[in-house]
């Protein structure tokens, strides 16, 4: 019996290990490739959409000199220990961070990695506030990513809802941010989203600074409510229909998962599930996205690779895997999208 068990035992060993090892190599995997997408992967929307993205974009791009971009990439990669592929991946997804700070009016910091970005940033003071003037015509004032400051889940919802409908995750995405839309959104957003004008919306969600000083943020700001609202009403006329059971509409939504991109698809299920069953979110979440695969990337839904748009602008790199710093890097918008000319530029 004693042998038995120590071949259990062992057994169970072996296999945490192998699967704790499997765990590393596929996330050091994705720190090895370059996850760096034309126009910073902005979504698939309308003509005005994109125009007005690559605008903000282009805007952006602008206000960074390269002298300033080139200082803070030697240092992060020097102080950071980091490889010159993980310094363009997370200076993307920094700029990502970027254009939604034009857009709303709070953006908590999720990810420690572009938190450290935008620390060394700050080590040029003159440099980085010549960056803000330009940007957005006034200090962008850091929020640090604190390790013991408590989970707001509902925060983490608002800022999972905004990203996707914005930009397309990456493998990569998943790896420094977390898993995206696995949190419900607050009731009290939820009503102000069923119920609120846009004014009400603007003034407390939106950066209103920056729309004034940035026309193209306040017709993003805009189309973010008016995509929120349309979706919820559609949700609304289709629960009138057919009923609140989450079996029928992941039926429903499986007619099209093959037309809409994951996130996008999985955006309206989390706003489906906020607004008819925030007590059972959790629950209901396994029912609604149980048994889906991610196409493009193999992996489930439910698991840690939510809404990952799989190996979509990932390119193999020699570069190494340096640890946990910051990233900086080149053009990541000077591609053929938005109207054939790319958003103009690189960083």
């Amino acid at each position: 019996m004693e042998m038995i068990a120590f071949f259990l035992l062992t057994l169970f060993i072996a296999i945490v290990i192998i699967v704790n090892a499997f765990y590393r190599s596929a996330k050091k995997s994705n720190r090895n490739r370059l996850y760096v997408l034309t126009d910073l992967g902005i979504q698939n929307h309308s003509e005005s959409f994109k125009k007005d993205m690559c605008t903000l974009i282009s805007h952006l791009e602008a206000s960074l000199p390269e002298h300033y971009t080139e200082q803070v990439k030697e240092r992060v990669i020097r102080e950071h220990k980091i490889s010159l592929t993980e310094w363009e991946n997370r200076w993307f997804e920094w700029k990502r961070y970027l254009v939604m700070i034009a857009l709303l009016k709070s953006v908590p910091m999720f990810s420690r990695d572009v938190d450290d970005v935008w620390h060394e940033m700050l080590m040029f003071t003159r440099e980085y506030d010549e960056f803000s003037r330009k940007f957005l015509k006034t200090k962008l004032h850091h929020v640090p990513n604190a390790p013991d400051q408590p989970f707001n889940p509902h925060e983490r919802a608002w800022f999972d809802i905004v990203y996707t409908l914005l930009f397309k995750p990456t493998k990569y995405s998943i790896s420094v941010w977390g898993s995206f839309l696995k949190h419900p959104l607050s009731q009290e957003l939820v009503n102000d989203l069923e119920n609120g004008s846009f004014d009400q919306l603007s003034s407390k969600y939106l950066n209103q600074h920056a729309h004034t000083e940035v026309p193209a943020s306040a017709r993003l700001g805009r189309f973010i409510v008016q995509y929120l609202k349309s979706q919820i009403a559609e949700i609304h006329g289709y629960v009138y229909k057919h009923g609140t059971s989450v079996s029928k509409f992941r039926h429903h939504q499986s007619t099209k998962k093959s037309e809409t991109d994951l996130a996008l698809w999985m955006l309206n299920g989390v706003l489906f599930l906020s607004v008819f069953h925030p007590d059972h979110f959790a629950e209901q979440y396994q029912s609604l996205f149980r048994g889906s695969v991610v196409q493009s990337g193999g992996s489930s839904p439910s698991g840690c690779s939510s809404c990952g748009s799989g190996d979509n602008g990932g390119s193999d790199s020699g570069g190494s895997d340096g640890g946990g710093g910051s990233s900086c890097g080149g053009g990541s918008c000077g591609g053929g999208g938005c109207g054939g000319g790319g958003c103009g530029g690189g960083s």
